[in-house]
């Protein structure tokens, strides 16, 4: 069996509906650290691997139409032809950036919080700083040996508008979360106890702070060992405090770590519930914030 055959192979295996220039790399470094594939010798072994190798491979790939440029992306990002899975726009972009989640409007859309189905994905990344570091440890924690152009190898991807016909906003943040996987799938998902905290930091990308107070009165109680921990470990102010407004005024909760966050409340301020609305003279005397929702 040849290394290409080997290679194209082991991509089927896989069954990923695609694949970065990152992926196949590695795939076929472990092939050529293995020397076999089903039990079959692999002839033709590259003698070292390197990212020069890696293009000639791709384009061996592209020739048997095993693998075809994925056009939703600007370069690095291939479709896998016999791939029985067409993957989601969820899917492929967690695939094609490994540090991006679902986030937002969208996140509480999978998690049944929201009645709205958003048109466009939500997606969030670290900033470029924090990727390229994100990169590096992956890099040195999956590869044997270091390639020689790792910001290359493994680029962060530029976003097209449109992810299989579906329109993506992409947020960029200085503190990404550890997301956790939707079972099944290769999409990673912000956790519910953040989306909770976005809901209330970042209310215009959560379908609005109207939208955000139906959620947390209908959904906020049966959630309540996930959202109280996640609020305490928000650095924003704002957040414990709109959050504690809703929980103890509108939802009658009585919870230690709650009660400590009026601490966080400000007497003379100009704090509001919502964020994107005019000031209000009526407030709550508990937690000095405008209710100008």
């Amino acid at each position: 069996m040849s290394f290409t055959d080997a290679l194209e192979e082991a991509l089927l295996v896989d069954d990923h509906p695609v694949v970065t220039d990152y992926d196949v790399f590695r795939r076929a470094g472990a092939l050529i650290d293995m020397r076999v594939w089903n039990s079959q010798p692999i002839k033709h072994l590259p003698q070292g691997w390197d990212q020069a190798k890696l293009r000639g491979a791709l384009r061996r790939l592209v020739e048997r139409q095993a693998i075809a440029e994925d056009r939703d992306f600007r370069s690095g990002v291939w479709r896998l032809v016999q791939s029985t899975k067409s993957g989601s726009a969820e899917e492929v972009a967690c695939i094609a950036d490994p540090f991006c989640y679902v986030s937002h409007l969208s996140a509480m859309q999978r998690y049944g919080l929201s009645d709205r189905n958003p048109t466009a994905l939500h997606l969030t990344t670290p900033r470029r700083p924090i990727w390229n570091q994100m990169r590096d440890g992956k890099i040195a924690e999956e590869l044997a040996l270091i390639p020689d152009d790792p910001a290359t190898l493994l680029a962060r991807v530029g976003f097209k508008e449109k992810l299989r016909r579906r329109p993506v906003v992409v947020h960029e943040t200085s503190h990404p979360t550890k997301p956790t996987w939707v079972r099944g799938e290769h999409t990673r998902i912000v956790p519910v106890g953040q989306t909770f905290v976005d809901m209330l930091s970042e209310p215009a990308l959560c379908g609005g702070m109207r939208h955000v107070l139906d959620v947390w009165e209908t959904h906020a109680a049966e959630w309540l060992e996930q959202v109280i921990p996640a609020v305490d470990a928000s650095d924003a102010k704002i957040v414990k405090v709109r959050a504690g407004y809703i929980l103890t005024e509108r939802l009658d909760v009585d919870h230690p770590k709650v009660a400590a966050w009026q601490a966080y409340a400000q007497r003379g301020g100009s704090r509001k519930l919502d964020p994107e609305a005019p000031y209000e003279p009526v407030y709550s005397e508990n937690w000095m914030i405008s209710l100008n929702v």
